[in-house]
């Protein structure tokens, strides 16, 4: 039990203030879905700011922050009119707002960032500086605000409870797993610390939280949103996506020398630490209920 010390407390804590708040901003439907468009550029560009902190080398080897921050903005508001625009009373106004949008968007980011290279930045490192702003943009940007395209769908609101259930509870499974009965080291060099037993307690969480959650929706609000073997197959898939986000960000963290990507939720560390497996499994989630049929 030595584990299960004062940082394990704050950790407690921290999730106990921060969780009610993020839940009322991404389940209610009052004013416009804006607080989900809030949430969503919130946790997206402080977890990009931290990326792109820590991907910071030198002053050749360094990204565009500015314009990242300025783009990742950018991109989530389009992702709410595309996410929310049919229920605005307007269905004519959003009727051709499709992916030439997105695809429109990333076209003239990349030409604002290559005109920025030549104009501003020294020759050497310009690969470096682009690859990483763009990186950062498509992957924990577009990602997250894929939270807002979860939101959109029917019965969206029990979808995102679902998800944040299970990535939080694998996370907490996985830690009091390892605290508690981890010997077998996992192995992975990005997080040379994690064990076996931690993984698997992990997944065993995942599982029971998707099949408990999914219960919850049918004893109280009388919706099925899946079978016992789909609970079980999503608890699976889910925790796999969400080890594998937490494995992403440590791997960026050490090639950047860095321990936490911040320290802005006490406990946890930066925005980063707290929604890696989230930002990494939210496509997977998203898309896997759209080729389902959710619409």
């Amino acid at each position: 039990m030595s584990g299960l010390n004062r940082e394990t407390l704050i950790r407690i804590l921290s999730a106990l203030i921060a969780l009610p708040v993020l839940a009322y901003a991404l389940i209610t439907d009052s004013f416009l879905f804006i607080p989900a468009l809030i949430a969503s550029i919130i946790i997206s560009l402080i977890t990009l700011y931290e990326y792109y902190m820590i991907s910071s080398k030198d002053e050749s080897n360094r990204p565009f922050v500015t314009t990242g921050l300025i783009a990742g903005l950018i991109l989530n508001v389009i992702i709410y009119f595309y996410a929310f625009g049919k229920f605005f009373g307007a269905p004519r106004a959003f009727q051709n707002f499709d992916a030439r949008i997105i695809i429109g968007f990333f076209t003239l980011l990349i030409a604002v960032l290559l005109v920025q290279q030549l104009l501003t930045r020294p020759l050497k490192g310009g690969i470096y500086s682009l690859a990483v702003t763009l990186f950062g943009i498509m992957y924990i940007v577009l990602s997250m605000s894929h939270i807002m395209l979860l939101k959109s769908l029917k019965d969206g609101s029990f979808y995102i409870v679902i998800l944040i259930v299970v990535v939080m509870l694998n996370d907490t499974g996985a830690y009091f797993g390892g605290v508690l009965f981890g010997k077998t080291k996992a192995g992975f060099e990005a997080s040379p610390n994690k064990s076996w037993e931690g993984y698997f307690t992990g997944l065993l969480f995942s599982i029971i939280a998707c099949i408990l959650a999914n219960q919850v929706c049918v004893s109280f609000f009388s919706i099925e949103l899946f079978t016992l073997i789909e609970c079980a197959i999503l608890g699976v898939i889910l925790s796999i996506s969400a080890n594998i986000g937490d494995l992403i960000e440590s791997a960026i963290k050490r090639d950047g020398g860095f321990k936490d990507s911040g320290s802005i939720i006490p406990g946890h560390g930066g925005m980063w630490d707290a929604f890696d497996a989230t930002i990494f499994s939210l496509p997977f989630f998203y898309y896997y209920l759209v080729l389902k049929g959710i619409a």
